[in-house]
């Protein structure tokens, strides 16, 4: 708490130094030269190939993230903020559960290859109180809860492992 409000004062007082009183200049919208882009500059035709064989500007796999495992089925957490009840819900891929007012749906749950516990992407489909359209749609990353949340103001769902058997 006190590393907190030390901190908050030093900012206050580097704010305060900054300023030294004048007025900054008055922001013509009309100036043609405010909103020129830079021109770019030219790309080479051709780099040659890269590694392995792969010709240089394209993306492998590799570059963006590893290769993904499906997994037969996964393993979700739902937290009912009113009751304060956990669920751990192991399901297979395809598998649909109800929870409370939630009704869920584990379409696929992947791993990196070579890597089993180490991150768990799942996609759900959650619907409450059986309605037609679902209350969150899409892919939760097990490492990153709040990256992709189902945002409900009675329950909290995130996705834990893939079960690899």
């Amino acid at each position: 708490m006190i590393r907190a409000l030390a901190l908050a004062a030093a900012l206050v007082a580097g704010a305060a130094v900054a300023q030294d009183g004048r007025e900054l200049p008055g922001l013509d919208l009309g100036d043609p030269d405010l909103f020129e882009i830079e021109p770019m500059l030219p790309v080479p035709d051709d780099l040659g190939p890269g590694p392995a064989g792969t010709a240089r500007g394209t993306t492998t796999e590799s570059d963006l993230a590893p290769a993904a495992v499906t997994a037969p089925g996964g393993t979700i957490r739902v937290l009912d903020k009113i009751t304060g009840e956990v669920r751990d819900l192991t399901l297979d891929n395809g598998a649909s559960t109800q929870v409370g007012n939630l009704s869920v749906r584990l379409g696929e749950c992947r791993f990196p290859s070579g890597n089993p516990s180490g991150d768990a992407y799942v996609l759900l489909t959650i619907h409450y109180n059986n309605a037609p359209e679902p209350i969150f749609r899409g892919w939760m990353i097990a490492s990153a809860p709040a990256l992709n949340a189902l945002d409900h103001q009675r329950y909290d769902v995130w996705a834990l492992r893939c079960t690899t058997s």
